[in-house]
């Protein structure tokens, strides 16, 4: 059986697809991360007896109040909520891509 033009290039959008998939889900697992080490942190901070505490830059600390440090966490929280819901739409759209292009391949099999 030989392969047609369009089989071949269904398989390669079909490849494209998969691999922009995989990296979506990679994504979606470190914003998840991102927000589960906020949270914690945040939690953290709240029992603390200190107005000021020690931040983390790079390699080295920086003092900071903590309001302040509890402040950014909240808006970082934020941004990864935003671009976790756009990963998930683009997740979605490419889960549909995925179910469709091998429909679409496994027709065109059969009709060859």
């Amino acid at each position: 059986m030989s392969t047609t033009p369009f089989i071949q290039e269904l398989s390669a959008n079909l490849r494209v697809s998969k691999a922009q998939l995989q990296s979506v889900n990679q994504q979606l697992s470190l914003l998840e991360r991102q927000d589960k080490l906020a949270k914690l942190t945040t939690q953290e901070l709240a029992t603390y007896p200190t107005d000021k505490v020690w931040r983390s830059c790079g390699k080295a600390f920086i003092l900071q109040e903590k309001s302040k440090y509890i402040e950014d966490l909240t808006h970082d929280q934020s941004l990864v909520e935003e671009q976790t819901k756009a990963l998930k739409i683009k997740k979605n759209y490419l889960e549909t891509t995925v179910e469709k292009t091998v429909d679409t391949l496994k027709a065109a099999i059969e009709s060859s």
